[in-house]
C-alpha cells in the first residue's frame, strides 16, 4: 500500500511540475506576421519564459525531484535551459521583425 502511495506521489509531482513546453516548429513564419500578431506572440513569449524561469535552479518542483527523484531535477533542469533558449532566439527574431515592418516597438523581456 506504501508503494502505490509514493508512486503516486511521484507521479503527481512529475506531472505538476515539469517545465512549460514550447516549440517554434509549429509557430507561423515571422515574415508573415501583422504587427498586432508579433505584439502578441511576444506576449505569449515572455508568459512562457516568466514560467520556466520559475522552475529553475533551486525552485520547489527541483527540491521535491531532488528528494523523491533525483534525475526529475536534472531533466527539469535541462527541459528549462531549453525553453529559455527557444524562447529567446524566437523573440530576437519577433524583434526584429518589429523593426523591419515599422511596427510599435514593445518591450522585450
Amino acid at each position: 500500500m506504501k508503494k502505490i502511495a509514493a508512486g503516486l506521489m511521484i507521479f503527481a509531482l512529475a506531472a505538476t511540475s515539469c517545465a512549460p513546453k514550447y516549440t517554434n516548429a509549429t509557430a507561423k513564419p515571422v515574415s508573415e506576421l501583422s504587427c498586432a500578431e508579433i505584439t502578441d506572440e511576444m506576449g505569449k513569449l515572455a508568459a512562457i519564459r516568466k514560467d520556466a524561469e520559475s522552475k529553475k535552479g533551486f525552485s520547489k518542483e527541483n527540491v521535491l525531484f531532488a528528494v523523491f527523484f533525483w534525475p526529475g531535477a536534472v531533466v527539469n533542469e535541462m527541459d528549462n535551459r531549453d525553453v529559455l533558449e527557444k524562447v529567446d532566439a524566437r523573440t530576437q527574431e519577433l524583434v526584429k521583425a518589429q523593426s523591419a515592418k515599422g511596427c510599435p516597438t514593445t518591450k522585450a523581456p
